[in-house]
């Protein structure tokens, strides 16, 4: 972070961009850190000041007993007579005019070597003298009166900014008294008149020159100049407030006893105090804030013990620095608004270039270089319903500081501001929010602020819908449309966007958005099974009616047919539709239909068993039927009569139309011993009686029958006789057969009359 090198109250003034002190001593405060210079013409034990112009150019230093020009010339009229000693603890102090960019007033204490005598003086120094080299002016050395004894005033000089941000309270101590003295410096020049501020400890005694070395020790005002702090050498360290717009100095705290008290700082943010103990090394700290006055003094903390230490100054930089007497180094307080050894006390933090230091450092109002203060925050990744976690920061740090924060979102009511660096905040719903973060830095009259959009993403929309019960083995689940990009989580770990439930249970989907922003839903499936009736398929049914069963189904399952009655059976006694809608006990439903036509049986008969000849051949007929009727008999037959040969089991069925109902019947001939008898005349003149050369009492196919007419030509032969000769073909007369057989060796010879008459 870059330091601003103006003032607050004047663009014409950087006051302490350039130190002088010690034997010969210098630092210029660069961008990058102090540096050392070595062209210093001025030699000083303790009290010496310098002053810097806007651009952090040198304009004069001094010790109280000259005072040097940019060229490091003692100015013509300032050799002298100015009032101060080097050997002063805070002998000088330069301060520019308020309102003015060419003069300023150079304050100077005496010191104890000279009794305090010449007691607090003051001289102007005009910059526009001399081609901008400067002057001091005839008003040299003039004295502000003090009512004390003799007009003394301690060592201890110091500057506090009047809280108008223009002018400068002078404020010094009475020798032998408890007084402040706080003169007003304004534009139009330095009053002669103090506020007094009888408070604290009478500052007398002490040994070295004239027994006065308690009024040896230095004096600051806190950066927001509500505080003083001083050091009595032999004596004690002081505490007091002050206040800025009147002068005044009250609530005495006594902080410590200690010998060879000196220096005194506080940190930038006004929390700690240092205080040094010069012989022997001593620095240490006190915490402001610890609260109450016994509080503070029980938070001293020593910081470190090494060589001899003097004065205490902050720099622009926002570090303490500490003078090691008679080294070539300057210490530093790295970190001061951190307590404890957090604060990083480093020796040897700058280098003099071969220069020494000693007890001094220069003296300065409490006004600094305009820090220019950052702010700065951020923030994680958030979406609708989830805390965010803001983390603010403040360049350079001050832990005194104030955060408050406004989330930009009013309707979360007053959860909408907080105070802190790091607080949490939930957005209700998505969006883009303005954040306001405010940083209240003491010292500094308005907040550091930051403002940041920030993005609120939505959270998806996922819904499963509510419980719900389904007929059937399966159920999909879906979370809904989400954008592009998104993932899913279902409770298996499984990643597809839908998801098929298979078993009655409760399932549950997380989905992430794109953003990284994740809702998760869930539901009760309840799978129960659908009933699975079943009627007969289309069909012809031979009766007069038929019982429906839909099959086995769970106790408890309700019906309802086509005709709205509710058995679990149903009689069809008519050709048609028939539906049944079963209902299982969780709800459950199907149908079933089926198509039925009732048949009639046609009333077929063979009539009653018989016994026959094995060789007889005979006819079987049905009972009348209607015509057009059809038959089928046992062998495949389709004729209305069955001419049947010997005994045997005959069967027919009988329909009325090719898709009828079938009736069937079957006639037994059981075989009976009958005479064999041969035929001596056949007559197949067509009327079915005594057509054909018929064997009787013999198996025909037993016997091989050739036939010869009178003149012996062969006329027939038929290995396996089947009775079937009828002389087809031949005339009228008599014709000779032959039967033989040849398993048995049996022959018959004879003749028969073919008779063709009617």
């Amino acid at each position: 972070m870059l330091l601003s090198l103006l003032l607050k109250s004047s663009a014409s003034w950087a006051q302490i961009q350039n130190w002088y002190f010690g034997d010969h001593a210098g630092v210029k405060f660069t961008s990058s850190g102090p540096v050392a210079l070595t062209n210093s013409a001025m030699l000083t034990y303790e009290g010496c000041t310098s002053l810097s112009d806007a651009n952090g150019q040198l304009l004069a230093y001094s010790n109280g007993e000259a005072i040097w020009d940019s060229q490091h010339q003692v100015m013509p009229n300032g050799g002298t007579g100015l009032g101060g000693n080097n050997s002063t603890s805070q002998g000088a102090l330069l301060l520019p005019l308020p309102g003015s960019s060419t003069k300023a007033y150079l304050f100077c204490a005496d010191a104890i070597e000279n009794n305090l005598v010449g007691g607090l003086r003051y001289s102007i120094v005009d910059f526009s003298l001399r081609g901008g080299l400067g002057d001091i002016t005839g008003i040299k050395g003039v004295v502000l009166p003090t009512p004390t004894i003799g007009g003394k005033v301690t060592e201890k000089l110091t500057a506090v900014r009047h809280a108008n941000g223009r002018d400068y309270w002078i404020v010094v101590h009475g020798w032998q008294s408890n007084a402040f003295y706080s003169f007003l410096l304004s534009p139009t020049g330095i009053s002669s008149t103090p506020v007094i501020s009888n408070v604290g400890a009478v500052h007398q005694g002490g040994s070295s020159f004239y027994g006065a070395a308690n009024a040896v020790g230095c004096m600051k005002a806190s950066p927001d100049g509500r505080h003083l702090a001083l050091a009595q050498r032999d004596s004690q360290c002081e505490l007091y407030d002050f206040d800025n717009a009147t002068g005044g100095v009250s609530n005495y705290v006594l902080l410590a006893y200690h010998d060879y008290t000196y220096g005194v700082e506080f940190s930038p943010d006004n929390s700690k105090l240092y205080t040094t103990y010069s012989l022997a090394g001593e620095i240490t700290q006190y915490n402001l804030l610890a609260g109450s006055p016994t509080a503070i003094v029980n938070s001293a903390t020593l910081i470190v013990s090494a060589e001899r230490l003097g004065n205490l100054v902050l720099g622009p930089d926002g570090k303490i620095y500490v003078a090691s007497y008679g080294n070539t180094f300057l210490n530093a307080i790295q970190n001061p608004n951190a307590t404890g050894a957090a604060c990083n006390y480093k020796r040897q933090a700058v280098t003099l270039a071969g220069k020494q230091g000693l007890n001094g450092l220069p003296n300065f109002a409490n006004i600094y270089p305009i820090i220019n203060y950052s702010a700065n925050f951020t923030s994680n990744a958030t979406c609708a319903g989830a805390a965010v976690a803001f983390v603010g920061t403040l360049q350079p740090a001050v832990s005194s500081a104030v955060a408050t924060w406004n989330f930009g979102d009013p309707a979360s009511g007053g959860l909408n501001v907080a105070t802190g660096l790091t607080p949490t905040h939930t957005y209700g719903n998505a969006g883009t929010y303005q954040v306001t973060l405010s940083v209240s830095v003491p010292g500094i009259d308005t907040p550091v602020t930051v403002t940041q959009a920030v993005e609120v993403a939505p959270l998806p929309q996922v819904s499963l819908g509510n419980d719900v019960v389904v007929c059937g083995t399966q159920y999909q689940l879906a979370a809904g449309v989400q954008p592009p990009g998104s993932t899913y989580r279902w409770q298996d770990g499984s990643t597809n966007a839908t998801f098929l439930a298979q078993a009655s249970g409760r399932y549950s989907v997380t989905v992430t958005s794109p953003a990284g922003c994740a809702s998760a839903a869930a539901v009760n499936v309840t799978l129960n099974a659908v009933p699975s009736p079943h009627l007969p398929a289309d069909t012809l049914v031979c009766a007069a009616s038929v019982l429906l069963r839909p099959g086995a189904q769970p106790a408890g399952t309700t019906y309802r047919w086509q005709d709205g009655s509710t058995s679990a059976t149903y009689l069809a006694q008519t050709s048609g539709s028939y539906t049944v809608l079963v209902t299982t006990p969780q709800g459950c439903t199907a149908t079933a239909t089926s198509q039925v036509r009732l048949g009639v049986l046609p009333s077929v008969s063979l009539g009653a068993d018989t016994t026959v000849c094995p060789n007889a051949v005979w006819v079987i007929r049905t009972n009348p039927q209607p015509a057009g009727t059809l038959y089928r008999w046992q062998d495949g037959s389709t004729g209305p009569s069955y001419v049947a040969h010997g005994p045997g089991q005959y069967s027919v069925e009988v329909r009325a139309t090719a898709a009828s109902c079938p009736a069937r019947a079957t006639r037994v001939a059981s075989p009976v011993d009958c005479p064999i008898v041969i035929p001596n005349i056949i007559t197949p003149n067509g009327d079915r009686e005594n057509e054909f050369f018929t064997l009787k009492g013999l198996v025909p196919a037993d016997w091989h029958l050739v036939i010869f007419d009178r003149w012996g030509k062969q006329v027939y032969d038929r290995p396996r006789y089947d009775n079937g000769w009828n002389a087809a073909g031949q005339a009228g007369g008599i014709y000779y057969y032959m039967l033989s057989n040849e398993a048995t060796g049996q022959r018959y010879r004879g003749w028969v009359e073919v008779q063709r008459g009617s």
